[in-house]
């Protein structure tokens, strides 16, 4: 594994069809969503059990945000659909092991 090596955006298709990026998973994105969402990363399992729908798409929208800065969090709500649920739960999964 090259440490050095930069990380790559990832791209989510919602609900209107449209690929969306998920920006590179680095410390300043990282601080932008916990900044976005009001609190640490930390926090986040924790959320996820006492709001679980409120924490998903607040956690989407702040990763959305950083790249389609037009989007806000209803219409974040909106485009995740249960059809989509399963490319939006792996980058997720993702930023979940980070904040563990």
């Amino acid at each position: 594994m090259n440490i050095l090596a930069e990380e790559k955006p990832k791209y989510l298709k919602l609900a209107d069809g449209k690929d969306y990026e998920i920006p590179a998973l680095n410390l300043t994105t990282l601080a932008n969503v916990e900044k976005t969402m009001g609190f640490g990363l930390g926090q986040l399992q924790d959320k996820m059990v006492t709001e679980t729908a409120t924490t998903l798409r607040l956690v989407i929208y702040a990763l959305l945000k950083e790249t389609n800065p037009k989007l806000d969090l209803e219409e974040t709500g909106k485009l995740v659909t249960f059809d989509v649920m399963k490319s939006v739960s792996e980058v997720l999964s993702k930023v979940l092991s980070i904040a563990v």
